[in-house]
């Protein structure tokens, strides 16, 4: 009976290291961080709509009556770590909310499962004080059992408002338990291992039956079952499909400038924001949502001159909207009904009652740079040059061997496929541009209209044009906002595209 105890702890320790506890302590000083930190694709999350996942100090409104406090579990998970973070919660009074950081290697698995069931208790709403948030930062891991706690952190069947939150470039990482390779070959430890392997799948289980994770997080850590192997969430399109929420700082969350965006952009940016939330999506959507969408304008027509055609601020298509917002931004959704029976017809000025718009009352959610960035091949401020098609099978696996990856489709005899390789050449500026020394720097120099570029990089940006290429033309390199470079591989709007590598 020790030795199995002692095997379980070994095993239980999903990732190696010292034996320490996590450090637990009050880290309010990341508040002004934390309130820079938007939805990408629009969610609603704890705070409302059209808000930071934590609001800045001094523009609460009475949201948190009794303060917020923001807690940060870092280090190792070891037992014990739960209870601890128990009494942190508790300690003050009045109650205050309260946020929790992650940045953990993982450790103790039924030690994250418990902190996890305490961070959703107090998520349930009838609890004081109330989870507003489980936060990942770019900066930062949240991996094995540690990912666990960060998962269950949920409503049983929560939708709507998410507390989940996962920055852009964070590391998010889900993996099945190992035997010890010293010990492969003793029975008693492969039970263990064994027990340990069922306890993990029941609490998987009890995930996706009640709501909280979509199967497809499952059969994803299934594939990964050694201690540096990891199904691997960066706070991106896949990221949103497993039902966590990423968000990003200036960089990525800043809202959109409306001048320069066309109809193109608009429709390419609804459908990712439509396919990401595709667990909820039937096939037939996937095979005909693109089809719906009509439009009698040109794709390069500007967005301003749709608003000025139709003399409305919010405009629909079916499975788009878009609104003229604010400091001449854009705010985008993925949904649109003009009210006629016929799909495919083109945009309409939203239809109202008296009530004001029949769908989506308030501001839509704002447009984001990052969003953008999947648009136009920079998903995550990286350059995408080799990807998958949309799984509409809902599965996006991505094992150890790639070329076992699921896909299908019309390019399945490919010698390449299901890894397609995007092509960015014959590049060109479509209007005269300032080539800058960085995104948003200083003007090197003014390139004509139609001058052929060579793509090199790209960047999320902090300033309204949310995308930026690294271009290079008769020797010269700069970097251009993307929504002025045409690049022909691009061109259509009903090309969904994933970069390899989890997101």
């Amino acid at each position: 009976m020790c030795l199995i105890r002692a095997v379980l702890a070994v095993t239980l320790t999903l990732i190696g290291g010292a034996a320490l506890s996590a450090e637990i302590s009050l880290r309010n000083d990341l508040r002004p961080r934390l309130s820079q930190l938007w939805p990408i694709y629009g969610e609603e999350t704890n705070t409302g709509r059209n808000r930071p996942v934590v609001l800045p100090a001094g523009e609460e409104d009475g949201y948190y009556p009794n303060g917020l406090r923001i807690i940060s579990v870092s280090g190792v998970i070891e037992p014990g770590d739960a209870e601890r973070l128990a009494a942190m919660i508790r300690v003050a009074v009045p109650v205050p909310a309260f946020v929790i950081v992650f940045d953990s290697p993982g450790g103790n698995f039924a030690e994250g499962v418990k902190i996890g069931r305490l961070l959703s208790h107090y998520r349930e709403g009838n609890a004081a004080p109330k989870l507003h948030g489980v936060i990942v930062l770019d900066d930062a891991e949240c991996m094995s059992a540690c990912a666990v706690a960060f998962t269950l952190a949920a409503k049983l069947r929560d939708s709507g408002r998410s507390v989940r939150y996962v920055e852009q470039g964070a590391q998010l990482g889900f993996h099945m338990p190992y035997v010890p390779v010293d010990q492969q070959d003793r029975q008693t430890e492969i039970v263990a291992a064994m027990d340990l392997t069922y306890q993990i799948m029941s609490e998987y289980i009890r995930l996706i039956g009640n709501g909280i994770a979509p199967s497809a997080l499952v059969q994803n850590a299934l594939h990964y079952r050694r201690p540096d192997a990891f199904f691997l969430l960066r706070g991106g399109l896949v990221t949103r499909f497993m039902d966590f929420v990423p968000v990003a700082g200036p960089k990525g969350g800043t809202a959109l400038a409306l001048s320069g965006l066309t109809q193109r952009d608009a429709l390419n940016m609804c459908q990712y924001l439509t396919y990401s939330q595709g667990r909820d999506m039937i096939a037939a959507e996937y095979e005909f949502w693109p089809v719906d969408i009509g439009s009698e304008f040109p794709d390069d027509t500007p967005l301003k001159t749709l608003f000025e055609r139709y003399g409305d601020r919010r405009l629909a298509n079916d499975g788009c909207s878009i609104e003229w917002q604010q400091g001449d931004t854009l705010g985008i959704a993925a949904f649109g009904d003009c009210g006629r029976r016929s799909t495919g017809s083109g945009w309409c000025a939203a239809p109202r009652n008296n009530n004001g718009y029949t769908q989506h009352r308030g501001d839509l959610p704002r447009a984001t740079g990052a969003l953008l960035g999947d648009s136009l091949g920079c998903h995550g401020g990286n350059l995408t040059t080799r990807y998958y098609r949309w799984d509409a099978g809902n599965r996006f696996f991505e094992e150890e061997d790639p070329e076992a990856y699921s896909w299908v489709g019309e390019r399945h005899d490919a010698p390449e496929a299901p890894i397609l390789s995007l092509d960015w050449s014959g590049a060109r500026l479509e209007t005269n541009l300032n080539i800058r020394s960085a995104p948003g720097g200083d003007r090197l120099a003014r390139w004509s209209e139609g001058t052929p570029v060579e793509v090199l990089d790209c960047a999320l940006s902090a300033d309204g044009q949310g995308v930026w290429y690294q271009v290079r033309s008769v020797g010269h390199t700069g970097w251009a906002s993307a929504r002025y470079v045409e690049v022909p591989a691009l061109a259509g709007w009903d090309l969904m595209i994933r970069p390899v590598g989890f997101e």
